[in-house]
């Protein structure tokens, strides 16, 4: 049997050549756009976005010509081989999950978005984050939450869908790791932003 991370890696393949297609486009632009207007980023800083696709946020950061140093990372050659393309060299991909990221004290942000859910050990994923930070760095968590019997459904449905939260158990898993000053807002219909400082 395929382990969770065979699973995503195999489905994300699959989807890389359609992820920046007209059907997917706006979504793909507007709620990266939302979280960067949300989290105000400071110019000069480092940045991780963990799972980054095709790298529309990282486009899209890049484009705020604050001099950020940006990375990115995903488990899905095809994925990383579009971001390549779309960032022409301008930005650090690396192929490796997040349970790998073995950082200290280096990011001054970290965004994980729509890819909580297919993290293989969503308990390490926390743990790297947190470690990878510098003091006061700044996660960003952006994942769905249809409601309880609904999450319960789409982990049954989707490809590699290790776990769904709600709005609430995202708090916890944030505060039960130590983050401070966590914040959330609604960013779409089914769409939460938690965001908490080391």
């Amino acid at each position: 049997m395929r382990t969770i991370e065979q699973r995503n890696k195999s489905f994300f393949n699959k989807l890389a050549k359609y992820y920046d297609s007209s059907l997917f486009r706006s979504l793909n632009k507007k709620f990266p756009e939302k979280i960067i207007k949300l989290v105000n980023i400071k110019p000069n800083s480092k940045i991780l976005d963990a799972g980054c696709g095709t790298g529309n946020l990282l486009y899209l950061l890049l484009k705020q010509k604050k001099n950020l140093n940006l990375i990115g990372i995903d488990i899905s050659p095809e994925m990383l081989k579009i971001a390549k393309r779309k960032l022409k060299g301008k930005t650090k991909f690396m192929l490796m999950p997040v349970e790998k990221i073995n950082e200290k004290n280096k990011f001054d942000y970290i965004f994980s978005v729509d890819a909580f859910h297919h993290y293989s050990s969503q308990e390490k994923a926390m743990a790297n984050f947190y470690m990878a930070l510098k003091k006061n760095g700044k996660l960003i968590v952006v994942d769905f939450d249809f409601s309880f019997l609904f999450n319960k459904i789409f982990h049954w449905l989707e490809p590699g869908n290790s776990r769904m939260h709600s709005a609430i158990q995202m708090k916890e898993i944030f505060r039960k790791k130590g983050f401070r000053d966590i914040k959330q807002k609604k960013i779409g219909w089914f769409s939460w932003l938690t965001i908490g400082r080391k």
